[in-house]
C-alpha cells in the first residue's frame, strides 16, 4: 500500500470515527415516545387469541398458584446433555389428573408427547409449549386416553421421559 493509499483509508476511518461520535451525541439523548409507533417495519402482532394444544395449557401465573394432582419438574441442569432432565422421569397418573409442568432449570424447555421431532404425532396429544426459567406449565389428561406417552423437550431432544396414563 503505498503513501496516497495510506492517507485516503486513515481519511475514511477517521470520517467514519466523526460521524460515529456526531451520531451518538445526536440520539444518545432520546427517549421513545410512548405510543409513536411509526416506522415502515413496523406491523401489528395479531390478538393472542391461539389456543393451547390438545391436552395441555400454558400458564402464565405463578408455579405455586397451579393446583394439580402430580408434578413434573424439569430439573436444574437438564439442558446440559447428560444430566437428568425430568423428574420423575417416568410418570403414571390417572386420566382426568392435571400434571404440573415445573421448570426449575435456567432456560426454556418444553414437554411435548412423542419420540422426538421426527415423529409424525408429536405434540399432538399433549405440549405444554416454551416453559421459561421459573415458570410452570400444565399438562391436562382428561382428554387423553390411557396409554403409554413418550415425551421430549422440542429445545433439547435428547431430553425424554415417559408418561403413563391409566
Amino acid at each position: 500500500m503505498g503513501v496516497n493509499e495510506k492517507i485516503i483509508f486513515l481519511g475514511i476511518l477517521g470520517l467514519g470515527a466523526i460521524v460515529g461520535v456526531l451520531t451518538y451525541t445526536v440520539f444518545m439523548g432520546l427517549e421513545p415516545t410512548p405510543g409513536d409507533t411509526r416506522s415502515i417495519y413496523r406491523q401489528d402482532l395479531p390478538p393472542d387469541t391461539a389456543q393451547a394444544s390438545a391436552g395441555s395449557e400454558k400458564s402464565q401465573i405463578n408455579p405455586a398458584s397451579i393446583k394439580a394432582n402430580a408434578i413434573l419438574t424439569i430439573l436444574e441442569g437438564a439442558a446440559t446433555q447428560g444430566n437428568p432432565p425430568y423428574d420423575p422421569k417416568e410418570m403414571s397418573v390417572k386420566k382426568g389428573d392435571v400434571i404440573k409442568v415445573d421448570n426449575k432449570d435456567t432456560v426454556p424447555h418444553t414437554v411435548t408427547n412423542g419420540e422426538g421431532p421426527s415423529d409424525p404425532n408429536s405434540g399432538k396429544i399433549f405440549d405444554t409449549g416454551i416453559t421459561n426459567a421459573g415458570e410452570a406449565s400444565i399438562i391436562d389428561t382428561k382428554n387423553t386416553d390411557p396409554g403409554d406417552y413418550p415425551y421430549y423437550c422440542t429445545v433439547h431432544p435428547y431430553m425424554t421421559g415417559n408418561l403413563k396414563i391409566q
